[in-house]
């Protein structure tokens, strides 16, 4: 069940916190009591049972099984026609082991498992036991995933497919998720007496029970934020409320403003904060003080009222309602941005536009969004017409929305060894509580999606590229991107799984107008989310927009540091004069309102769920 948005943050997993105790973990296994390590296996293991029962209550779902089932089916059919091709693979995998074995015999050390983050920690290294394990497991794990890539006759979507699928068996099978093959597990054990796992089983059956009957890592402490008190805080004002959005302006820092302000259009899997995350990071703090009026757009997560809108609705009550009262406010052209599945209602709003002759937009960026479908990456390979009957299924059973909780399944999966299986060895094997960690918690605040919405943008967005061939249907006319000749700002993140630069970069074609493109460092979130103070990342730039985006590159400058100024400055020459700040509006909300505050838990306690 792929998503539209959002994405979870690529880096996010890096500057989590060491797990406690891991500076010892190197310890020598050969001095420890094995009678004793019997027995603490053997005490726990009523509560060890536990786990083979929650997990096999928690087993994929029918979607992702049916998926994994067609690929592998592929696959074996691709070698049951050449027996040599796999017989190849036999000597492949022969080699491989005998090569981990040679290499360890010879004291070499594993480049690749020792820059591997679940097998750095000296303990595998330092245990010969533990260092065969990896090394194998390494060799038996690149080896599956090339039965893929490698297999005769397949289709290249075919082959990606098999690839992903294989990849997620392989990271469940990891030796580090497993106490018996994980030393800084067995470690804890002892050096807590065997409460490490003991508190492991009690957050394993707290996350089973707050996953209503599926097992979901929690990633982040969830009771360290809270919008509004230590995320989402730059101050600022509701100005308009309607039954899917709520307007957010930020209060002004400069004596003066540009004339054009900037709307952003978040997209609508997760909550908005993402770039308002905290003061050091918060793109609209970033942008009010260079003198720009921000707006934002908070979007409401489905529940009864909403769960019947469509792309109709999200374009009259998200993007014209929002556009006409900023614009009604400054009375002046309002720079206009989206963000992933947001910049794709922003490029329809402003073909809308463009067709009534409506000169109310200034620029139009596009930061991480895709408007050319036709390469999604690792999303596509969830979604064809089998798939999205699967969803379609799904979302009648819950009441007429796509749940958060699915789509937060989905996405782990385009990542499993960092947003699942790395926390399974850190809260279950380890036994640590979760860390307060902004990132994660805002990755797992989830919104549900009305389900005409998210099949219409699978179906068509995605499945037809539809938006790119020009025949989108929104509001009862065809979409023609070609008509805009607004000024277009494209950005697109390098290492982006999401919005891959490749499926970005094909939209400088779509636009009449000018048309600049920038790529950034880093991933879907970083790629974005990059703050000139802390002098992080890069990004590349050209005058140069030739027809493939690996043209493009051989043109491209690097550019040290964030792409923002760069994004400022573009949006400074477009926004007209410099003029008094808006007044505060009499009796309005503070931000962040109320829309980012509901919960999937809160929707569930509202529709009696």
């Amino acid at each position: 069940m792929p998503k539209t948005g959002g994405n979870p943050p690529e880096d996010a997993t890096k500057d989590a916190q060491k797990a406690p105790g891991s500076e010892q973990a190197g310890t020598d296994f050969s001095e420890i009591s094995f009678q004793r390590l019997g027995q603490k296996i053997a005490d726990l293991s009523r509560e060890l049972s536990d786990i083979t029962k929650l997990a096999g209550t928690a087993a994929p779902r029918q979607l992702e099984l049916e998926a994994a089932t067609s690929a592998f089916k592929s696959l074996a059919e691709a070698y049951s026609k050449q027996p040599e091709a796999f017989n190849n693979a036999q000597l492949d995998l022969f080699g491989r082991h005998s090569e981990a074995l040679q290499e360890m015999s010879a004291g070499f050390p594993s480049m690749i498992a020792d820059a591997d983050p679940r097998f750095a920690d000296a303990a595998w290294r330092e245990n010969p036991f533990f260092d065969f394990i990896r090394r194998i497991y390494l060799a038996q794990s690149s080896w599956a995933e090339g039965l893929a890539w490698n297999a005769p006759g397949l289709s290249e979507t075919e082959r990606r497919r098999a690839a992903f699928f294989i990849k997620q068996a392989t990271a469940a099978m990891a030796p580090s998720n497993m106490l018996m093959g994980n030393p800084k597990a067995l470690k804890a054990l002892f050096d807590t007496d065997g409460q490490s796992v003991q508190r492991g089983l009690t957050q394993l059956q707290d996350d089973f029970n707050s996953g209503r009957g599926r097992i979901s890592p929690t990633q982040s402490d969830p009771d360290a934020f809270e919008p509004g008190r230590n995320l989402a805080v730059t101050p600022g004002e509701v100005v308009l409320r309607n039954p899917l959005i709520e307007l957010l302006r930020y209060h002004p820092t400069t004596k003066t403003v540009r004339e054009s302000p900037v709307l952003i259009f978040p997209p609508w899997i997760n909550k908005y904060y993402v770039l308002d995350l905290t003061p050091a990071n918060s793109l609209v703090a970033w942008l009010r003080d260079q003198g720009f009026t921000v707006y934002m757009v908070s979007w409401r997560s489905a529940d009864d009222e909403t769960a019947s809108f469509g792309w109709d609705e999200y374009l009259k009550f998200g993007g014209r309602a929002a556009l006409d009262w900023v614009h009604d406010e400054h009375e002046a052209p309002v720079n206009v941005a989206g963000y992933c599945v947001g910049g794709a209602l922003a490029s329809i709003l402003a073909a809308r536009m463009a067709d009534a002759k409506d000169d109310r937009m200034a620029s139009l960026t596009l930061l991480a969004a895709q408007t050319d479908f036709s390469e999604p990456g690792d999303l596509g390979l969830f979604i064809d017409d089998s798939s999205i009957g699967g969803i379609e299924q799904l979302i009648t059973d819950a009441g007429g929305v796509m749940p958060g909780e699915a789509m937060r399944d989905a996405f782990n999966l385009l990542r499993p060894e960092d947003l699942i299986w790395r926390y399974v060895e850190d809260r279950y094997l380890l036994g640590n509580e979760a860390k307060a960690f902004d990132l994660l918690y805002w990755n797992s605040d989830q919104t549900n999606l009305p389900g005409p919405l998210h099949v219409t943008s699978l179906r068509r967005l995605y499945l037809d590229n539809a938006l790119a061939k020009g025949t989108f249907t929104v509001e009862g006319k065809t979409i023609d991107l070609r008509s805009i000749r607004t000024p277009v700002f494209i950005h697109a993140a390098r290492k982006d799984h999401i919005s891959p630069f490749q499926s970005v970069y094909k939209g400088v074609k779509l636009f009449s107008g000018d048309v600049t493109f920038l790529l950034a460092d880093s991933g879907h979130i970083a790629g974005v989310v990059n703050p000139p103070a802390a002098n992080k990342y890069r990004y590349w730039i050209s005058d140069i927009l030739p027809p493939g985006s690996d043209g493009w590159m051989a043109y491209a400058k690097e550019h040290p540091g964030s792409w923002w100024p760069l994004w400022s400055d573009w949006l400074q020459s477009r926004s007209g004069e410099d003029v008094p700040p808006p007044k505060p509006s009499i009796g309005a909300k503070p931000a962040p309102g109320s829309y980012v505050l509901e919960t999937l838990e809160t929707i569930r306690t509202k529709r009696g769920a």
